[in-house]
């Protein structure tokens, strides 16, 4: 729902989210929404889309597309992730892209927040480590 791309329904909604008439960007659900094929589904997990303008409800239905989206089931996949990361079958340490302290905490927010210096997560820690 924070999608950032280069054509014009992006800009559209760049403007929309600017001056409060959208709260989110819907550019790549529109996009996802006009790529699937007839009889497809288009999962939306774990984001939540507040006001949404120029969203194509009639082309979704046309294609006759299932549409499911929900809150990620966090409870449901944690303790097997979390046995998998331990066990080191899988390394998730590529999506952190800042460190700070808690101290810096605020500075890591705006950092993540304005999408600066191509920040994906930040990671905070009581002390300097």
């Amino acid at each position: 729902m924070e999608a950032h791309g280069a054509t014009l329904d992006a800009f559209y909604d760049r403007i929309k989210t600017a001056v409060m008439l959208e709260t989110d960007r819907s550019h790549a659900l529109r996009a996802a929404i006009f790529a699937c094929a007839k009889g497809g589904t288009v999962s939306i997990p774990g984001v939540y889309g507040g006001f949404l303008d120029s969203f194509p409800l009639g082309g979704a239905f046309a294609k006759g597309l299932t549409l499911k989206m929900g809150q990620t089931n966090v409870h449901r996949y944690l303790p097997r992730l979390t046995d998998y990361i331990l066990k080191g079958q899988i390394d998730p340490s590529f999506v952190i892209t800042h460190r700070v302290t808690l101290t810096d905490a605020a500075v890591g927010y705006k950092t993540f927040h304005e999408k600066k210096d191509q920040c994906v997560k930040v990671v905070m820690k009581p002390q300097a480590g």
